[in-house]
């Protein structure tokens, strides 16, 4: 019996270095799933059809709360309320598509450029390293793991939201105009077209300003 016992754990021993030392003896090898998980980790590469001009960016930190109280029959249950808490550093940048259609028209010695919408630059960029999280549990609440996740998952579409929002484009759109003319001045100096008896301003319209005709633009000052 004692040595049936001895065979028996040898066995196992040796069952147990095979196994671990030859796992492709008891577990072959998936190629289907390992070519499928190589192609889906490869990056996705992707260009942008004749570029964009980076124009103007604004920068705040974002506060978002999210806070439930979990419920009994309809009743709130005292000590039973999660609030999630982030505040996350972020920069908004907005742009023009150099491929899109650009109107230009000389009037005496002013350039009006009609230049592409101006859109936001999205997703927009989180300083996640300065990123603050706080969940805070009454004591009879057990989901603020959960509720934190879901937070940080809607946290791109709501700055998407806000990076279109009129308020901010209305925010930025004084300096990215002032870019454009700084663009459209720098290439028609160029050109050997601006200075005295030449071109000596620029007024800037992004398509979209309705009711706004170009020519009512106050000129964009240039700094030499």
């Amino acid at each position: 019996m004692k040595a049936l016992f001895v065979i028996l754990i040898i066995l196992a021993l040796v069952g147990g270095f095979i196994y671990y030392s030859f796992p492709w003896l008891f577990h072959p090898l998936n190629t289907t799933a390992i070519e499928k998980d190589f192609v889906a980790s490869l990056p996705t590469i992707f260009r942008t059809p004749g570029g964009n001009l980076e124009l103007a960016g604004v920068s705040a930190t974002e506060t978002f709360i999210n806070s439930d109280t979990a419920k009994l029959f309809n009743w709130n249950i005292p000590g039973a309320t999660t609030t999630v808490i982030i505040k996350a550093p972020v920069i908004y940048r907005y742009h023009v598509a150099l491929r899109e259609k650009w109107d230009i028209k000389i009037i005496d010695n002013t350039c009006q450029i009609v230049a592409p919408e101006l859109r936001p630059t999205l997703p927009p960029a989180v300083q996640s390293d300065k990123m603050e999280i706080k969940t805070i549990e009454g004591p009879l609440a057990f989901d603020g793991a959960e509720r934190q996740a879901k937070l940080l998952q809607d946290l791109t579409p709501q700055l998407e939201a806000n990076a279109k929002d009129s308020t901010r484009l209305q925010l930025v759109r004084e300096e990215a105009r002032k870019t454009v003319a700084e663009f459209v001045h720098d290439w028609l100096l160029q050109r050997g077209e601006w200075g005295e008896k030449k071109i000596e301003q620029v007024n800037v319209f992004f398509r979209g300003e309705a009711g706004l005709p170009a020519q009512s633009l106050p000129p964009v000052e240039i700094k030499e």
